[in-house]
């Protein structure tokens, strides 16, 4: 059911059962009312009354008076002393009271009000018959309640004109974003919005420009990658075509190591580009456990050492402070291995790199320090986008490693940065992580 259906039916329905229960209220009061009005105008016309000289004329006017209008007058009794009691109505029998005051009493079948003075030589009684009483008393509540029920329609037409007033701006909002085409993702315009509704618009606001956001990053990583793996396709292509071609052997075996070459090159491209896709995707399941900092470290060093001594770099650890941290180990492998990767790469043959893991507080960090060329201090922010290399170090990167350790960064909520030494050239990476209390058990949470 529509947000709209349902404030016009709760309304409608409370304003209904006040109408009900204010009806009724009136309805009593009114009786009430009327009923003390009655009982002064008996009292009133009890004190009217003398020795009983109206009554002959009241019986009179009794007789010829129409059978419907009888039953609605008082009936007048006076009783003087050792004389019988005289009647303004004839054969009326009621027994009059010997106190002063208000009385009820059943009279051939039927309930009648009296009200009684008793002076010194007579007693006066003025009675009404209950059926009488109640009948007045049901129309004066009746016209006390009517303006109520004629009022409940009307009020249910301005209920319903009220809720489509009051929901017309998100009538609207939702009927600018049905005509909006597939591909539009410009903000939901906020004017005329109720404040409930506000925080609402904005968080679909916020999610259309996260949307536009990731879109155009997905749009960017296809335009990058088709343009990375276009030049060694291309000379792929070129290399398979001088394949064709009569070479001796030792150009042919030439040829193919090239050939070779390249395939590596274009494989290690695409399995990075799909690392990078990974990592950046929406849903990601990291199962996380206990890791000993230091041994990972030291895992991910003896991966690398091979392409190290290959270069001639002097890779190892200088600083091992016991720290544990809760990660995933595959993850935090391939951070780690990109970092030094990176640092192997942009290091000349012959320099050093040091690896420390250093506890500080609650913070575990991992300093992988190099005494390469350094980078630009302009160039900096951009080291970690996609395929960013820096000219003139010769490097053969695919320039995809940094932006997967920031993707993975992001994710597991450590930070890492980048940064030209100070007390000599090179480059600084640092990732610092929380440090998992000694008392915490192993969590094993995705």
């Amino acid at each position: 059911m529509s947000l709209k259906s349902q404030l016009t039916i709760w309304s409608i329905g409370i304003l209904t059962l006040i109408a009900l229960v204010a009806g009724s209220i009136s309805y009593l009061f009114a009786q009430k009312g009327v009923g003390l009005f009655l009982d002064h105008q008996l009292r009133l016309v009890a004190g009217s009354v003398d020795e009983g000289s109206q009554l002959p004329s009241m019986q009179k006017k009794y007789l010829v008076e129409d059978p419907q209008k009888r039953e609605y007058g008082f009936v007048i009794q006076v009783r003087e002393q050792n004389e019988p009691v005289r009647s303004s109505r004839p054969d009326f029998d009621l027994p009059i009271g010997n106190t002063s005051g208000y009385s009820d009493q059943v009279y051939r079948y039927e309930k009648w009000r009296s009200y009684t003075i008793v002076y010194p030589d007579r007693t006066v009684q003025v009675s009404q018959s209950d059926i009488v009483r109640r009948d007045i008393a049901s129309d004066a509540a009746l016209f006390a309640a009517l303006p109520i029920a004629g009022l409940l329609p009307l009020s249910w037409m301005l209920v319903v004109f009220g809720v489509g007033r009051i929901l017309k701006p998100l009538a609207d909002v939702t009927m600018a974003v049905t005509q909006r085409d597939a591909s539009s993702l410009a903000p939901i315009s906020g004017r005329n919005i109720p404040k409930e509704a506000a925080p609402l618009i904005t968080e679909i606001n916020s999610l259309l420009l996260r949307i536009k956001e990731s879109m155009e990053s997905q749009r960017n990583f296809v335009l990058d990658a088709a343009h990375e793996l276009r030049t060694p396709l291309a000379a792929l292509q070129l290399q398979i075509d001088n394949l064709s071609q009569g070479l001796s052997q030792e150009d042919l075996q030439a040829r193919i190591r090239e050939l070779q070459f390249g395939m590596q090159r274009s494989a290690h491209i695409v399995g990075q580009l799909l690392k990078m896709a990974h990592y950046e995707a929406e849903q990601h399941d990291s199962v996380r456990k206990r890791v000993d900092l230091g041994e990972a470290i030291k895992r991910c060093i003896s991966e690398i050492i091979p392409l190290a001594e290959k270069s001639g770099i002097d890779l190892g650890m200088v600083c091992d402070e016991a720290a544990e941290i809760l990660a995933n180990e595959n993850d935090l492998r391939i951070l780690i291995g990109n970092l030094l990767d990176n640092a192997v790469r942009y290091t000349q043959s012959g320099g050093r790199i040091d690896v420390s893991v250093e506890v500080l507080e609650d913070t575990a960090s991992v300093c992988i320090v190099d005494n390469g060329p350094g980078i630009p201090e302009e160039l900096l922010p951009r080291v970690f986008d996609r395929f960013f290399r820096v000219n003139g170090h010769g490097s053969e990167g695919s320039g995809i490693g940094l932006a997967i350790v920031n993707a993975i960064a992001k994710r597991e909520s450590v930070e890492v940065s980048l940064e030209n030494r100070k007390d000599a050239k090179g480059i600084k990476a640092k990732a610092s992580f929380r440090l998992l209390a000694k008392n915490r058990s192993p969590d094993n949470s995705a």
